[in-house]
């Protein structure tokens, strides 16, 4: 089964869009985007049309793979097939030419998250040299709304990003990275002046994307009282599956319940891996 790989800088934002969800069809999670939404979402996660991909059969598109860039790190930030190409080792052949692409670009490391229900996604990654670096979880919230006065006070998201970035310096998952929230549309809030939080605004309910404590004010319970004070002020918040698993007994301990959807972040070092073309 022979597929052509087109850039994607050759198809319209709304083509993108219509193609992505076309090769979600009958996935684990349902992906449907409108083009304004596929545009902020991934112009904040770093997308590079240059690095994206649109395989096709005769003049049908097969299979799609959005890429991020941020230096020289890259993000495959989304990798699909319609269903008629899954299961026939099509995109093992398709994600081997991707990073032998890449890794001609200058890409030295490559990131990705993946289902972990998704075993036959996990298996390929693995078998690609992608290892495991966390397990990630979503959150939601159960606090109803309080009658009480706010006591979060809006911050600047650049200040917050430049402190944030400074301290953390790529320690984090690359949706919470810092860096994300420079384009992301989104408010941040502060508590005391000592904790913060970012909230995406994307949609009409926003969502809790990165929360962060000065370094000489941990082990206050600051984190706690951020999350509580969150979940008063905006009932039923929610973060994406984003979250590091090791920050569940601070969600629980706030009143968070985890999702039931849970992925990997996985990432590789290009240079170490063989190329596809031996």
């Amino acid at each position: 089964m022979e597929l052509t790989a087109v850039s994607a800088t050759q198809f319209s934002v709304a083509q993108l869009t219509t193609i992505l969800s076309d090769c979600f069809e009958d996935y684990l999670a349902p992906v449907t985007l409108s083009v304004e939404v596929f545009v902020q979402r991934f112009s904040a996660e770093g997308l590079s049309l240059l690095d994206s991909c649109v395989w096709l059969d005769g003049d049908v598109p097969a299979a799609m793979a959005v890429v991020a860039r941020r230096g020289d790190e890259a993000r495959l930030a989304a990798f699909a097939m319609r269903p008629a190409y899954r299961g026939k080792g099509v995109g093992r052949r398709l994600m081997g030419s991707l990073l032998d692409a890449l890794r001609e670009q200058g890409v030295r490391r490559m990131w990705l998250e993946v289902i972990r229900d998704n075993h036959a996604a996990v298996a390929l990654y693995h078998s690609l040299g992608f290892e495991v670096r966390y397990g990630l979880c979503g959150y939601l919230s159960a606090q109803t709304a309080s009658e009480e006065s706010s006591v979060l006070q809006e911050y600047d998201v650049l200040a917050l990003t430049r402190r944030a970035g400074a301290e953390l310096n790529g320690q984090l998952p690359w949706l919470m990275d810092p860096l994300t929230f420079t384009t992301l549309p989104c408010r941040a809030l502060s508590l005391h002046q000592q904790a913060f939080a970012v909230l995406a605004t994307l949609s009409s309910r926003p969502q809790l994307q990165f929360l962060w404590v000065e370094p000489a004010a941990r082990g206050r319970g600051l984190g706690r009282e951020m999350l509580m004070t969150l979940a008063r002020q905006f009932p039923g918040l929610g973060t994406s599956v984003t979250i590091p698993e090791r920050f569940t007994p601070l969600f629980q301990a706030a009143g968070y319940t985890p999702g039931v959807l849970k992925q990997y972040e996985m990432s590789a070092t290009l240079s170490a891996l063989p190329s596809a073309g031996r």
